[in-house]
């Protein structure tokens, strides 16, 4: 049996392969690009990779106990979903525009009547440095009770 190798040994032992193993590479090399096209040449190029999928998205740190936040890309993405054919830069440009108006508007104290909606009344304006706060009311009525369908077919006779 062979004594064991220390591990000092072993760095020593090492060294020197790892060097003349680096030097002949190199040689080769060279002498390679000298006298002959790279052996690699004559195959055919690399597929190129797909890249990698990009991790799932983060959970909310903490759930919120109340309503949650409609963001105005979450209202984008809402607002595509429901005008089928319509391009999102076309969506992206009314939405814009609607919005713009909207804060105008409430900036200079108009109210709103609209049926979706409901009534929006401006209650308090306070322009600071850099911003408005608007205090607004918004007055909606509540959904119908499941009352009988106006259009509902009539009864036969029979």
């Amino acid at each position: 049996m062979k004594p064991p190798i220390t591990p000092s040994e072993a760095k020593a032992a090492k060294r020197p392969v790892a060097r003349a193993a680096a030097s002949t590479s190199k040689a080769r090399g060279a002498a390679a690009s000298k006298s002959a096209p790279d052996a690699l040449s004559g195959l055919p190029p690399m597929p190129k990779t797909k890249a990698r999928a990009k991790p799932a998205a983060k959970p909310a740190a903490k759930p919120q106990d109340g309503p949650s936040t409609v963001t105005k890309k979450e209202l984008f993405t809402r607002v595509k979903a429901r005008t089928h054919g319509v391009k999102g830069s076309e969506v992206r440009q009314v939405m814009d525009a609607l919005l713009d108006e909207i804060g105008a508007a409430l900036v200079a104290g108009e109210s709103f009547k609209l049926p979706a909606l409901g009534t929006l009344k401006v209650q308090r304006h306070k322009p600071i440095t850099g911003a408005d706060v608007v205090i607004c009311k918004l007055r909606r009525k509540k959904p119908a009770s499941k009352a009988k369908d106006p259009l509902a077919k009539p009864a036969e006779d029979g």
